[in-house]
């Protein structure tokens, strides 16, 4: 669970509904950072949420670690092509500038099939063994 939320980019109109963008800070073992998250809003109703997907959609790794801020990624920009295609632009520990890729089938996915945070280990355990279940079907 973030402790501090922030949206990002303007979000993105879907044929399910608005993908939201945003940056939150979460509690980890080694302290706070800074992570992106993904969630849905309704077409015809932006203030309320239809999906939020447990868990973080992005964090910091490796070399994005490390720099004049630790342990941060945001973003304020993503253009999403006419081929469905999305850059996603996010910057590492105030230091880097970085671009991901993804497509809104993927990312529309990801929000609508993730189950929301159980917020206890328990529930989380839970909602993985229903993933798990329901792959095993398909």
């Amino acid at each position: 669970m973030e402790v501090k939320n922030g949206e990002g980019p303007a979000p993105l109109k879907t044929n399910h509904g608005w993908l939201h963008l945003a940056h939150g800070v979460r509690s980890c073992a080694s302290g706070l950072r800074y992570v992106l998250y993904l969630y849905m809003t309704a077409l015809d109703d932006p203030s309320r949420v239809i999906a939020q997907p447990g868990g973080y959609f992005l964090a910091p790794e490796s070399g994005e670690y490390i720099g004049d801020v630790m342990n941060v990624v945001f973003s304020n920009g993503w253009i999403a092509d006419s081929d469905g295609r999305i850059f996603i632009y996010y910057a590492s520990s105030d230091t880097r500038v970085h671009v991901a890729t993804s497509t809104v089938d993927q990312l529309v996915d990801y929000c609508l099939n993730t189950p929301e945070d159980g917020f206890i280990t328990s529930a989380s355990l839970e909602n993985i063994k229903e993933l798990i279940r329901k792959n095993r079907v398909q």
